[in-house]
């Protein structure tokens, strides 16, 4: 009897001591996958960085296109871009005292030793997939190097919240607004019955040009620089965007970057009509052949994608053409909204059946001519950047109208709104795998 309790108390014993063993066990297995979990959320993050202590300021050793967010002052919201909100901001000298940043040079440090600049926002209660997708728009900047038709990259904040891009401001906003704009003043000057000699390109207007003109040799640059207000306008200005389009599109491309997000509202324009070209959220490298292939979910500006790229989401350099072909008629009507009686469901058969966007009336034909090529169907048979750009500059340096400010403001184009994306999951497309 005594030994059947002593086999029951030894059989109490192994089960306490497996239990014991297999809970702890459990405790330590999870805590050991939390710890994972964590590190591969924080490397994914970039959050382990290496710092040290200097003068009482944290330094990122890691990169020197890092900025803490304490050291820019966030205004006013100027624009959204793919992941983030735009804000104008201010920047201060100091981030650039023991940074060797290429980018520096783009700013304009005042008296109170602030700039401005651009800053996108990380939007709150973003994925893991947007904020994976925000860094590699981060990473890809860095690379593009500098172009003059290309937004620069002066830092980024990936360690401290808020997760933020940092770029050169451009003062006068996107490319649709500022058209816009100057549309509105036209329309507004013929209600009034006057010339709009404070938009449009006269007579007169042009003989003073001509008298500029002589003490430059381009053309392109006389158009772009001599102009000294800002609300002036011409028919060479609107040339000249496409032609610097063109050539910051001639870069990326050279770059085998492809934008797939080309469009007016994603041109920049600064103090002297220059264009810069923005917003890489959705910019991918291609393949050796320039062309990339996406089954991921994000939303589509439909009115703006090639055929191949709304039915197969094969996007290329050739796509970014087509998508210059609609910027082409942004700039030719001052931001008329593309194909304006077609909803963005009803639009692939539409153009898979031959059919494109009519001549605006105030667009000469050989400009048209120019917008049909890049809406080819057979992507190969569409221009390159680099061939569009040549043209440009050929039209530039010729003396003839290819277009005018005679704009019919009841137009279907003016009074349709210019940009609503769909999902992916909601188009009803078949993906390449």
């Amino acid at each position: 009897m005594g030994h059947g309790k002593q086999l029951s108390l030894s059989v109490i014993i192994i089960v306490a001591t497996s239990i014991t063993v297999i809970v702890v066990f459990i405790v330590v297995a999870v805590v050991v996958r939390l710890k994972r979990r964590r590190l591969k959320k924080f490397k994914s993050h970039r959050l382990l960085w290496a710092y040290k202590k200097k003068n009482g300021i944290e330094e990122l050793l890691s990169d020197s296109w890092e900025i803490f967010p304490e050291y820019v002052t966030i205004g006013s919201a100027i624009g959204k871009g793919a992941f983030g909100t735009v804000y104008i901001g201010k920047i201060n000298s100091v981030v650039f005292a023991n940074k060797d940043n290429p980018n520096k040079k783009f700013l304009d440090f005042k008296n109170d030793s602030t700039s401005n600049v651009a800053v996108k926002l990380l939007e709150d209660g973003a994925t893991q997939s947007e904020f994976n997708d925000f860094l590699e728009e981060i990473n890809l900047m860095k690379k593009i190097g500098y172009h003059k038709n290309v937004l620069n990259l002066i830092g980024c904040s990936t360690v401290k919240k808020p997760f933020c891009i940092i770029a050169e401001f451009m003062e006068n906003g996107d490319l649709l607004h500022f058209l816009r704009n100057r549309r509105n003043k036209l329309f507004a000057s013929k209600d009034r019955g006057e010339l709009a000699v404070n938009f449009m390109y006269d007579q007169s207007f042009e003989n003073s040009l001509e008298t500029i003109n002589k003490s430059c040799t381009s053309k392109l640059l006389s158009s772009v620089n001599t102009l000294p207000d800002i609300k002036w306008i011409t028919p060479d200005d609107l040339l000249s965007f496409a032609w610097q389009v063109a050539s910051g599109m001639e870069y990326l491309s050279s770059k085998k970057l492809i934008h797939r997000d080309l469009a007016a509202r994603n041109i920049l324009v600064g103090g002297f009509k220059n264009v810069k070209i923005s917003d890489f959220g959705l910019t991918r490298k291609g393949d050796d052949e320039l062309k990339y292939i996406t089954n991921k979910h994000f939303r589509l500006p439909i009115k703006w994608m090639s055929i191949e790229a709304i039915n197969d989401h094969i996007f290329s350099t050739f796509s970014d053409v087509w998508a210059y072909g609609v910027v082409l008629f942004e700039i030719v009507t001052l931001g008329g909204t593309p194909y304006p009686t077609i909803s963005n469901f009803d639009l692939l058969a539409h153009l898979n059946s031959g059919y494109r966007m009519e001549r605006p009336a105030n667009c000469s034909q050989s400009m048209y001519d120019i917008m049909l090529q890049c809406w080819n169907k057979e992507p190969l048979q569409r221009p390159t950047f680099t061939e569009l750009r040549e043209c440009f500059d050929k039209i530039l340096s010729q003396a003839i109208p290819y277009f005018s400010f005679d704009i019919d403001e009841e137009n279907v184009y003016y009074t349709t709104a210019s940009f609503k994306s769909v999902p992916l999951e909601k188009h009803n497309v078949t993906l390449k795998k």
